[in-house]
């Protein structure tokens, strides 16, 4: 029985045909004339590719943080802009709190003009005679109060004519 022998200095298949060599050759068709040649490999070509996508993103994130095209970015704004929204927010939820409780004004007062109100009346019957001695009061003094002014009056007028 034979045994194959070991290989120590075997590499992988995998980085033998990146290493494999390819020539592309760009041919005019009307001429037949080469116009470019180029020797590649699998590993310089995924180099290559690897390097063009690093640079990209390199240089579209430098373009954003740098120009004001940052600004179009959802989220991204500076500080003014963002105090801004949140002042306006607070306009706006204060000002639709406003029209809401004018919306419910104006309905009950269609309510109370046609008829159709249900809830509880603050008004009662008035007493003539009470309204009129209030009134009678409110511009009258007490005569209690009336006659305390008399007194302390003359007092102050005799305390004059001592001196």
């Amino acid at each position: 029985m034979k045994f194959p022998k070991p290989r120590l200095s075997r590499r992988p298949t995998l980085f033998k045909r990146l290493d494999a060599q390819y020539r592309v050759v760009f041919i005019n068709d009307d001429s037949l004339e080469e116009v470019a040649t180029f020797r590649l490999t699998k590993g310089r070509l995924y180099i290559f590719f690897s390097t063009m996508f690093v640079l990209t993103v390199t240089i579209t994130v430098f373009i954003l943080l740098f120009t004001p095209l940052k600004y179009y970015i959802p989220g991204y704004a500076n500080n003014a802009n963002y105090h801004a929204v949140v002042r306006l927010k607070q306009n706006v939820d204060s000002l639709s709190d406003l029209v809401q409780a004018q919306q419910a004004y104006t309905t009950n007062l269609k309510k109370v003009v046609v008829g159709e109100f249900d809830g509880i009346k603050d008004t009662s019957l008035l007493d003539v005679d009470k309204s009129n001695r209030d009134e009678m009061n409110s511009i009258l003094p007490a005569p209690e109060v009336i006659k305390e002014q008399a007194i302390k009056s003359v007092k102050q007028e005799q305390i004059k004519k001592r001196k």
